[in-house]
């Protein structure tokens, strides 16, 4: 009977995969072992996992650690010694690699730790049947060109409803202080091109939902990255998409003459700002010239096809709440999709963290080790950051698209850190949580700051947040304290009476529509003479029919 070895994921979420896992199934295929993939994520009860592990009765339990599950992992490896006794474990990934020797230290039964790239490791370990002397192993690993496709077509099934983490390269050509992949051992080193246009076909003829680029700077190369963002130009297939984090100075004329054909939401580009300030760049050694930076995103956000992240870091070198302040609002001010404010962590492993008493860093002892203090930043103010992101979160990135532009454009005076501040203090004082999730009750809170701090506004953010309810809402009803004082029916009726053009149709806009499809329709009412202006190019209405919004005189 061939030994059964479990291959352990952990994730954050479920919509998450674990590439790694499908890295080592490969190198075992051809090995007497049954290797089976278990995916769960740390939102699932650690006793249920087990009972998992359980059922499957496995040999070997091979477990990746990262800093998003190394806790969950560590209440789990106690319960699965004792359940398991005679299965091996053996630990690999990031957060054990630079730390072996604590972890083996807490967890004295655990076999083998796999430190770095893992692949030649892991057939080392397969090639001695799991059973080696040495608890700590790392093996130079093969050129990344020649480790195997990842993925087989039952992985890309069941994988359906996931991201699917791809990568046509491993390591990074900078060096930035706080990143792992900036260590000396992790070398940059490419696929052929052409094994990479292979290994894309077989994800674009499985449709997969979308496809995570987890190359550390996709672009470093950009005679690489043209050809790949040319390859999939050639090969849309109008189903899948793309993401990828991309380094802003390395995008030329070239480059934009390629992306501007780019259908809309075909490509993602996460773009890692962190700060705008040269010397806090210079500490962290990141190599970025801020004003071409600055222009080039510009640019990419003008072509308004492509959905761009951009983010920040807060707590690194030299940078006080008012370098924050000024970093925040410059990187804003290029109105991106998606803008993450996020925290320093000092990772194990990382140049930053042998200059932690340097900088005065305190930091999280557990993972994900975020930083709590240093020179520049009090306990104190880390927690008003802290507060200031949950309500760039729930603003900016979640469906209230028009509101938040609303807010810098008539209210912000290019200074948006500071109104999320003012924002964050009222959500305190009146109880309201940070980690609210419902849209109706950001809302209304929000309506109520707007109304008590900014009463001129409070109209125009009324129809700001009944516009945001109607993009996003596939429901007729909409939310009390954002109704229109106007009756939708009677204003159908209206319209229908205004262009109907036979017995069934009408003509909206010269597009023609049936009177079934508008009396089941949405409608949105302005009555702020403000939004028919800004948004609304002076229309007064506007329906939405399977998804597609007209607006009308």
């Amino acid at each position: 009977m061939e030994p059964t070895v479990l291959l352990l994921g952990i994730n954050a979420k479920f919509i998450h995969s674990t590439l790694s896992l499908y890295y080592l199934k490969q190198i075992i295929a051809s090995y007497d072992y049954h290797g089976t993939i278990l995916e769960t994520t740390i939102n699932n009860p650690v006793q249920e996992t087990l009972t998992s592990i359980h059922a499957i009765q496995p040999d070997v339990c091979c477990i990746a650690v990262y800093i998003w599950n190394a806790q969950y992992i560590k209440r789990l490896l106690p319960l699965l010694h004792v359940t398991l006794p005679q299965c091996k474990i053996i630990l690999g990934g990031p957060e054990v690699s630079y730390t072996s020797n604590d972890w083996l230290k807490q967890f004295p039964f655990v076999d083998c730790i796999i430190q770095g790239p893992g692949e030649k490791s892991f057939e080392y370990l397969a090639n001695h049947q799991f059973n080696i002397c040495e608890k700590i192993l790392h093996c130079p690993n093969y050129h990344f060109n020649d480790i195997p496709f990842p993925y087989t077509s039952e992985d890309l099934k069941h994988l359906a409803n996931h991201y699917i983490y791809y990568e046509s390269s491993r390591g990074c050509p900078y060096s930035c202080s706080y990143c792992i992949s900036s260590r000396e051992d992790q070398k940059l080193q490419f696929k052929d091109i052409q094994k990479v246009y292979d290994e894309l076909d077989v994800l674009l003829h499985h449709n997969v939902r979308m496809v995570k680029f987890v190359d550390r700077t996709f672009n470093c190369n950009p005679t690489h990255s043209r050809a790949l963002f040319t390859y999939l130009l050639d090969h849309n297939n109008d189903h899948t998409q793309f993401h990828f984090e991309i380094h802003p100075n390395l995008l030329y004329e070239e480059d934009f003459e390629i992306l501007k054909w780019v259908p809309p939401q075909y490509f993602q580009f996460e773009i890692g700002i962190q700060s705008i300030h040269e010397n806090t760049l210079h500490a962290i050694q990141r190599k970025m010239n801020w004003e071409k930076a600055r222009e080039n995103i510009r640019k990419l956000v003008e072509l308004q096809n492509i959905h761009i992240h951009l983010d920040m870091i807060c707590g690194l070198p030299y940078e006080d709440m008012e370098g924050i302040k000024e970093s925040f609002n410059a990187i804003v001010s290029l109105k991106p999709h998606y803008f993450q404010m996020g925290f320093l962590k000092i990772l194990p492993g990382t140049n930053i963290d042998t200059k932690k008493y340097e900088y005065g860093i305190e930091h999280e002892d557990n993972p994900p080790y975020m930083l709590k203090k240093n020179k520049w930043l009090s306990h104190e103010e880390m927690q008003l950051l802290h507060h200031i992101e949950r309500v760039v979160d729930s603003l900016y990135n979640h469906h209230f698209n028009t509101t938040s532009l609303m807010l810098a454009d008539f209210i912000a005076q290019d200074n948006l850190f500071d109104l999320y501040h003012e924002i964050a203090n009222f959500f305190q004082e009146h109880n309201f949580s940070l980690y609210a999730k419902s849209w109706e009750s950001i809302a209304a809170i929000l309506l109520e700051f707007i109304k008590h701090s900014y009463p001129e506004y409070t109209k125009l953010a009324t129809d700001c947040l009944r516009w945001d309810w109607f993009v996003k809402s596939n429901n007729k009803w909409v939310p009390p304290f954002i109704r229109s004082s106007s009756n939708p029916n009677t204003i159908k009726e209206m319209i229908i009476q205004q262009n109907r053009i036979s017995k069934q149709e009408l003509s909206l806009n010269k597009t023609i529509v049936s009177i079934n499809d508008i009396q089941r329709s949405q409608i949105f009412i302005a009555e702020s003479d403000h939004f028919m202006q800004w948004r609304m190019n002076n229309h007064h209405y506007a329906v939405k029919i399977n998804g597609t919004i007209l607006l009308i005189d």
